[in-house]
């Protein structure tokens, strides 16, 4: 406690301000590059209402004046802290329990203004303001220990906000019983504003870990993803055809594989231009999308070819589906401006822990019987059999039936 004696509550506020500046600034910073996550213009403006708190905390009892130093001060550590929690519900996108801290700091705020501004005991106010801070730093570590699941710098992160949301109860505590903090008011406040610079540096690290592993996260999706079409590129679509072969194979369930081309391309590229081939691959992939399933996946092998995934679906019924891409194509909702877009699908069922390799080979011998016939059309082949050539919707179902026949026949 000869420590806390010694050291002065206006140096360790003010030790705050550049700490408080370097977190808003950097979120800030993080907020205009990637405006989509959440919770950082919440953090980011709690972290600037910080600085000005510090300030006001700084002349708190140096003759500034009662109003501005503490209410207006207190005030803003209320707003800070509002906003902190603010930004934890947005990035966990959880709803929380806003309205009880609103709740908490409207009758916090109340008993700073009447015991400064009417009343001159600053008792009340002293232990308000340990309630609102820690009913803050509960709700939050509530939230971060709620949403951490197996993420064990997020569970340490709840730990400390837990820890910290205590503290507070225990100054206040020892607000109430005089004596209990060796060297008075001066040491308790100086222990207060210790645990408060302490608590704003390991905030602002936790946070800043916490935004930087979703940036990563972010990153490494846009990785994945093709630029032109939004969809996913090659390595990653060949990827999860991969875990989608082992999964058939320990569930035993059909997995089928289409691959897709768009017929004559490169003409529409030449006639038309870039951006109006642009425009095909996305009227392709946002047709397709709408056809597919929440856990079907549709990746882009080429310029004109695209590779579609279908869990749980045999040979046969993918052939009824790529009858539905082909006829949705040929829609007049589709832009008056558009050229014609036709398909040259070729489809294949895998067989189980089959290697990838061979899936897409023989995906790619489909499409090219699809091609070789006229494009078009889809083209079923299975494994060491001679493929079944659709070219028209109206055609699926005598195929399906004739296939089924054919397993029967076998």
């Amino acid at each position: 406690m000869d420590l806390l004696m010694w050291l002065d509550h206006r140096t360790l506020a003010a030790s705050q301000l550049p700490l408080a500046a370097v977190f808003a600034i950097v979120l800030f910073g993080i907020w205009r590059v990637y405006p989509h996550l959440r919770g950082t213009d919440s953090m980011a403006l709690g972290f600037t209402l910080w600085i000005p708190s510090a300030v006001f905390l700084v002349f708190q009892g140096g003759g500034q004046g009662s109003f501005l130093s503490v209410i207006v001060g207190d005030l803003l550590v209320i707003g800070c802290y509002i906003l902190l929690y603010r930004g934890v519900l947005s990035f966990f996108d959880v709803k929380g329990n806003m309205p009880i801290l609103y709740d908490i700091a409207a009758v916090a705020a109340a008993i700073v203004i009447y015991f400064t501004a009417i009343s001159e005991f600053p008792l009340p106010r002293t232990v308000a303001m340990f309630g609102v801070v820690a009913a803050a730093r509960g709700l939050m570590a509530v939230e971060v220990v709620r949403s951490a699941r197996e993420r064990t710098s997020m569970q340490i992160f709840g730990g400390f906000l837990a820890a910290f949301a205590v503290l507070p109860l225990l100054l206040a505590v020892s607000a109430l019983f005089p004596g209990t903090v060796p060297g008075g008011n001066g040491a308790l406040q100086s222990l207060r504003t210790l645990i408060d610079t302490v608590f704003l540096c390991g905030t602002g690290l936790f946070v800043f870990g916490m935004f930087l592993a979703e940036i990563s996260e972010t990153v490494a999706q846009q990785g994945q993803l093709d630029f032109a079409t939004g969809t996913l590129n090659r390595r990653a679509i060949e990827e999860t055809l991969t875990v989608e072969i082992s999964r058939s194979a320990r569930t035993h369930s059909p997995v089928s594989v289409m691959m897709v081309e768009i017929d004559h391309f490169k003409a529409i590229n030449d006639t038309h231009g870039r951006a109006k081939g642009d425009e095909t691959l996305r009227t392709v992939v946002a047709t397709i999308a709408s056809i597919l399933r929440f856990y079907d996946k549709c990746g882009r092998l080429a310029d004109d070819k695209f590779l579609v995934l279908l869990p749980e679906n045999t040979g046969e019924h993918s052939m009824v589906i790529a009858s539905r891409f082909r006829a949705a194509l040929r829609e007049p909702s589709l832009p008056h401006d558009q050229p014609p877009i036709t398909l040259s699908i070729g489809v294949t069922q895998c067989t189980f822990k089959e290697p990838t390799s061979e899936v897409l080979a023989r995906a790619e011998l489909a499409l090219r019987e699809a091609r070789a016939n006229g494009r078009d059309r889809a083209c079923l082949k299975f494994e060491h059999e001679q493929p079944v050539v659709a070219s028209a919707p109206a055609h699926i179902d005598r195929l399906r039936t004739s296939s089924r026949v054919a397993k029967l026949i076998r």
